[in-house]
């Protein structure tokens, strides 16, 4: 068993674990949203005409109702939990968002009674829903707070194993470059101008590269020789078409990091064999 098998093994194992830490961590939201939303309830449900709905998320009241004509609840007006630090969790005040329009149907009519029923309750008790919010955030911080450690650590070390095996590939690559090179894949019927190009130099482009393998590396391994095998057309008069030929070009004292850019841009495109 190689040790890439293993790693993916191991990251089949943690992967299972993160969605149930995710799971975790989504139950704990709902419960929370759930508790605000039977005290947001409490104070705006009797404004509420028939078929009107409530929709509460962890930082948002929206209020929404049915309208002739759309198959959904046409948004009314929402009220935010805001703080002035983005980073705080406490939030320091309730903000209001609705749009206007100068229509006098029906419609609009009775939702500007909403607006302001809501806003009354809003004006009345202010420091009450603010407070009743932020308890219920705090009450539930610790557990909802473990829970998401759970899923971050397992996270990073799904990060790490991911990071383990893209190394170990980079090193099997780079093994396989110097010893019997690597050769790249030209689907059946495509041109040959559809194969990688690589730049060994600023003003120098080797085109259609069908193999790539290093002689010799520097004393520094900043830098190689290598050899490349290019594709080209070559017209062929006796049959009046286009015969691929195959050219072996060998370049000196290319830099490694292009060397290293131009395989990992190209990794799709290496042949298995």
């Amino acid at each position: 068993m190689t040790r890439i098998t293993i790693l993916e093994q191991k990251l089949v194992q943690l992967q299972e674990k993160r969605n149930q830490a995710g799971i975790v961590c989504r139950d704990l939201e709902e419960a929370r949203i759930d508790i605000i939303s039977r005290m947001i309830h409490e104070y705006f449900g009797e404004v509420l005409e028939e078929g009107d709905t409530i929709k509460v998320s962890s930082d948002r009241v929206e209020f929404t109702r049915p309208q002739e004509g759309y198959k959904y609840n046409k948004e009314l007006l929402n009220l935010y939990f805001n703080s002035k630090d983005w980073r705080d969790e406490e939030a320091d005040r309730i903000e209001t968002s609705f749009y206007s329009t100068s229509e006098n149907s029906e419609y609009e009519l009775r939702r500007m009674i909403l607006i302001g029923k809501v806003g009354q309750i809003v004006l009345d008790f202010y420091d009450d829903i603010l407070a009743k919010y932020n308890q219920i955030k705090l009450d539930t911080k610790v557990e909802l707070s473990k829970a998401r450690k759970v899923d971050w650590d397992i996270e990073k070390e799904i990060r790490e194993v991911n990071n383990q095996i893209d190394k170990i590939k980079k090193e099997n690559l780079f093994s396989k470059l110097e010893n019997e090179g690597i050769e790249f894949e030209l689907p059946e019927g495509k041109s040959v101008h559809e194969l990688p190009n690589i730049d060994v130099r600023f003003d120098w482009t080797v085109y259609n590269v069908k193999g790539i393998k290093i002689i010799k590396k520097t004393a520094s391994g900043k830098s190689a020789d290598i050899e490349l095998k290019t594709m080209s057309n070559v017209w062929n008069s006796d049959t009046q078409s286009y015969n691929e030929k195959e050219n072996i070009k060998v370049v000196d004292k290319v830099r490694m990091n292009t060397i290293e850019s131009f395989l990992l841009n190209n990794t799709s495109r290496i042949s298995a064999s």
